[in-house]
């Protein structure tokens, strides 16, 4: 799960946390996460005033067991994940049955920034392509990643209806799939 803002996920992740085993935190909003364990983040964006909400995602990860991971190898400027950061989250892909992508790992549109969610999507789909995964993936940001890719294709599904998308996430009912039901 990536993303600038953690308030905006808050949601999205207390709903996926008894579901997966592991839930991992990349974009600004891993930030917080950096920083609620005692690490600098330095001129990096984060948002203020969310230890609660970092602590509320802590606490229900431990009671229901899922693993919550946040890059560990940053710098000053943290505008995309490092080598052990995405060596780390390549061993999940491998160990995965079912990956669930929203939001990329870095400043991607800048390609300097963009080599940590380049090597995500790279697993999910070398994974994808010897069947040892579903993959999904969804947002604006991470399908504007994927079209820029050329990779929308090699998922086995992807959502483009960002907001809605993340409702569905988070547990909310839609109307078009409850009139469907």
């Amino acid at each position: 799960i990536g993303g600038s803002k953690i308030s905006t996920k808050i949601n999205v992740i207390k709903n996926l946390i008894p579901k997966f085993d592991n839930i991992i935190i990349v974009g600004g909003m891993a930030n917080n996460f950096i920083e609620y364990f005692g690490n600098s983040v330095g001129k990096s964006i984060k948002e203020k005033n969310c230890d609660k909400i970092v602590e509320e995602i802590v606490s229900l990860s431990k009671k229901k067991n899922c693993k919550i991971i946040y890059p560990e190898d940053v710098d000053e400027m943290i505008l995309d994940i490092g080598p052990s950061t995405v060596d780390e989250i390549t061993k999940i892909i491998d160990n995965s049955k079912t990956i669930l992508w929203n939001g990329p790992a870095g400043y991607f549109e800048n390609p300097n920034f963009a080599y940590g969610s380049i090597q995500i999507a790279k697993k999910i789909i070398e994974n994808n392509k010897a069947n040892k995964i579903f993959s999904v993936a969804g947002g604006g940001d991470t399908v504007s990643l994927l079209n820029n890719l050329k990779a929308v294709n090699e998922f086995n599904f992807v959502s483009t209806a960002g907001g809605a998308f993340l409702e569905y996430l988070e547990g909310k009912n839609l109307p078009g799939i409850t009139a469907l039901n």
